[in-house]
């Protein structure tokens, strides 16, 4: 039986989306994730792409994508969250991105995401976080996600 709009809207109204179950409905629910992600609603937006890393896959990755070059800094954040369930299959570009979002929100998440990636290629922007982010926070968060890379 098809997945519809509806069904996915049941759990993405909820102030508290049951995720699980979101992500049980498969990539049938990717469409429609896609198309709240679009939307001008931020929260449901954000919502629609964080479920969208839970079901995974290729279909995922085109929400995150898509989703990363959104107006609004709670859903661009929802992709740098959501990267981190995507792990092996994260994009190591739309990670790039995120490390060099304007919005100080999107960056820490990226940090956190890059951290548990531990990928080398994130090396020099984290460096570069470490010495220069207007951000005092992000500054030392990127200091400690740095070491961790050169302990790899």
């Amino acid at each position: 039986m098809p997945i519809t709009m509806q069904q996915v809207l049941a759990e993405i109204d909820n102030d508290e989306p049951n995720y699980e179950a979101l992500a049980l409905l498969g990539p049938e629910a990717l469409p429609h994730l896609q198309l709240i992600a679009e939307a001008d609603d931020p929260l449901k937006s954000s919502k629609a792409v964080y479920a969208a890393s839970l079901i995974g896959g290729a279909g995922a990755v085109e929400v995150l994508r898509k989703a990363a070059d959104h107006h609004d800094p709670q859903v661009r954040i929802a992709v740098a969250q959501g990267l981190q369930n995507l792990a092996a299959v994260a994009p190591t570009d739309l990670v790039m991105k995120s490390l060099n979002d304007h919005d100080s929100g999107v960056r820490k998440l990226a940090l956190m995401t890059a951290g548990k990636l531990n990928r080398t290629e994130f090396k020099q922007r984290i460096t570069a976080i470490a010495q220069g982010d207007p951000e005092e926070h992000l500054r030392k968060a990127a200091s400690v996600a740095a070491k961790k890379l050169e302990v790899r």
